[in-house]
């Protein structure tokens, strides 16, 4: 199963993840919890409409990834991003910039991904 974009996530949750999947049909979970996740632990970096322009993106080496580019986030699995937001960038050989989360296995849900810690 291919990931959920970042709107499914916030708006699937409300804006991180707009209710489409990329693969499968419409999101489960709620989505204000899954806004108010994206909000609490990645809008900063990853912006309010997940472009990657967040208050922080500035002060990285690495441009936060956008994640309204479906094109791209096809390509990583729930459970390649499941790792990178529970374990950070470098768990995955991405950028140092993005820290591990310390999101609960049902948290890490709400961010449009399967797979645990």
């Amino acid at each position: 199963m291919h990931v959920r974009n970042w709107m499914r996530a916030a708006v699937m949750g409300a804006v991180l993840g707009s209710a489409v999947s990329l693969a499968k049909g419409p999101p489960k979970g709620d989505p204000a919890a899954g806004k108010a996740v994206y909000e609490r632990d990645c809008k900063s970096c990853h912006g309010a409409t997940g472009k990657g322009d967040g208050e922080d993106a500035a002060y990285f080496n690495t441009k936060p990834t956008d994640l309204t580019d479906k094109a791209a986030l096809s390509k990583r699995s729930d459970e390649f991003l499941a790792a990178v937001i529970s374990g950070g960038g470098p768990a995955k050989g991405l950028s140092k910039d993005m820290p591990a989360s310390k999101l609960s296995d049902a948290e890490l849900q709400l961010s449009g991904t399967k797979g645990g810690k």
